[in-house]
């Protein structure tokens, strides 16, 4: 129970850290709202679904992050696979 409340803590912090640091010409934020996404995906199933809503919503963009998880790191491949609409039984 300690470990989900800490995980959830730290994704949540790092999501908003992102948010407000996404302005500054380095990247570091975007970064910062990606790895929170991975941990939130991993700890509340609401993110997933959500996640899972956007990309069939947007079908061309969910087709470009299929393209590229093979180039990106691990924790992002993981994001992309556990929230492809494609993967999901209906």
């Amino acid at each position: 129970m300690i470990k989900r409340s800490a995980k959830l803590t730290v994704g949540i912090l790092l999501l908003l850290l992102g948010i407000l640091i996404t302005p500054l010409p380095i990247p570091f934020g975007l970064l910062s709202i990606l790895i929170g996404l991975s941990i939130l995906v991993s700890v509340v199933p609401a993110v997933r679904r959500w996640l899972i809503v956007l990309r069939r919503r947007f079908k061309h963009t969910s087709t470009r992050l299929n393209q590229l998880s093979p180039h990106l790191p691990a924790f992002l491949r993981q994001l992309i696979e556990e929230t492809d609409p494609e993967r999901q039984k209906h």
